[in-house]
């Protein structure tokens, strides 16, 4: 076959023939698709309070509830759930392409 010349995806490749040439393709890496929003995410949370900052990370790294995290910081869990939400809507508008 000549080296210019096409070869179907469904090619039998390997020694038992069980597995076509298309299987052996690579996939998309969801993680690799993070990899700008992580380091976006990294610039902009030393631009919230330390307060805020522990709240994110004990919700959202540390899998603590919203009642836990009012206990520990002696505040309602509504109060948690508005640091929360002030939080992310200050980390989304700073990870804004036209704000990084």
């Amino acid at each position: 076959m000549p080296a210019d010349a096409a070869t179907s995806l469904s090619t039998p490749v390997g020694q038992d023939g069980q597995v076509e040439l298309g299987d052996t393709l690579g996939a998309d890496d969801q993680e690799y698709e993070m990899v700008e929003s992580r380091a976006a995410l990294g610039r902009a949370m030393p631009l919230l309070g330390q307060r805020d900052r522990a709240i994110l990370i004990l919700r959202f790294y540390g899998n603590h509830t919203q009642a836990e995290i009012a206990d520990q910081l002696g505040i309602s869990q509504m109060h948690v759930s508005r640091l929360i939400t002030r939080a992310l809507r200050q980390l989304r508008l700073a990870m804004e392409p036209d704000n990084r």
